[in-house]
């Protein structure tokens, strides 16, 4: 999940570096601010992604897999104890 979001992060900073590069000179700040912006937007978007995987996940292992029988334990104490 780290990997994802970092990498993701990376996407973002680089696009928007690109696009607003061409306009203005960037400095350190305006850098930063960028990254953390990003990162902050790439974290919103993984967990969206893992909601959904999650979601997917149970109807399809549903859909696969038939359900097992559990056991009946029977209340009654069965034991000759006298």
């Amino acid at each position: 999940m780290k990997a994802k979001k970092k990498a993701l992060a990376q996407d973002i900073t680089t696009a928007v570096e690109t696009k607003l590069g061409e306009a203005t000179e960037q400095s350190k700040k305006f850098k930063k601010a960028i990254e953390k912006s990003a990162n902050k937007l790439a974290k919103k978007l993984v967990k969206l992604l893992n909601k959904e995987e999650k979601k997917n996940k149970p109807a399809n292992k549903a859909a696969h897999e038939p359900k097992k029988s559990k056991k009946v334990v029977s209340p009654i104490d069965t034991s000759t104890e006298a």
